[in-house]
């Protein structure tokens, strides 16, 4: 009983942890896709929010529908599993303290408890500040779960926001280019691990 927990464990581990399926990069480009169109569009409703909300169900739906029916068998140490959880806590802590970040300027704002020089800088450089961030969470990422494919989406990250701000391009226009590459290459990335494990295993 014991070693078939340990089995099933060891299994949900390998493909959970198994990436070369393109689904990360699909869903993940999916959301920046959204979020870029919402704000290019002025959609008066935020899908970029609500695929944050889906996100995560509908990739645990995906790695146990898709890879893991059709995944080869691999060997993932304890050290690659928990470098995926590192990267993940990462991400997910990252992004809380970006939403707390824009609550107090926002809040600072609406009180004007801070100095007007400091919202006209962040008006002028918004998108370097935001692309700056996004390449150092990607980088991060990608340092922590070695998926070193995250390094080249972060150097594409900081080329499409600097050439923005140098272009005077919306801030949208460069969020939405980035998820579009992002989610092209994940759907390559998964068109090819459909046709090379195109049975799923029994």
């Amino acid at each position: 009983m014991v070693e078939n927990i340990d089995s099933i464990e060891s299994e949900q581990r390998a493909y959970m942890s198994y990436h070369e399926d393109g689904l990360l990069d699909l869903l993940l480009g999916l959301a920046i896709l959204l979020g870029g169109l919402n704000m290019l569009l002025d959609w008066e409703i935020s899908l970029g929010a609500l695929w944050v909300v889906v996100w995560l169900p509908l990739w645990l739906a995906a790695k146990r529908w898709i890879t893991a029916r059709r995944m080869p068998v691999v060997a993932v140490s304890e050290e690659q599993y928990a470098g995926m959880m590192r990267a993940a806590v990462f991400v997910v802590v990252a992004l809380i303290l970006a939403v707390f970040a824009g609550m107090v300027v926002l809040w600072g704002q609406s009180t004007g408890n801070m100095p007007a020089w400091f919202f006209e800088g962040l008006r002028e450089y918004l998108i370097v500040v935001l692309g700056l961030f996004g390449v150092l969470v990607i980088a991060v990422a990608g340092w922590l779960s070695g998926l070193n494919r995250l390094y080249a989406y972060a150097a594409m990250t900081a080329v499409a926001f600097v050439g923005g701000y140098l272009l005077k391009a919306p801030m949208a226009l460069a969020v939405t280019m980035t998820g579009a590459v992002i989610t092209l290459w994940g759907g390559v990335m998964l068109a090819r691990f459909v046709r090379k494990y195109p049975k799923e295993i029994a």
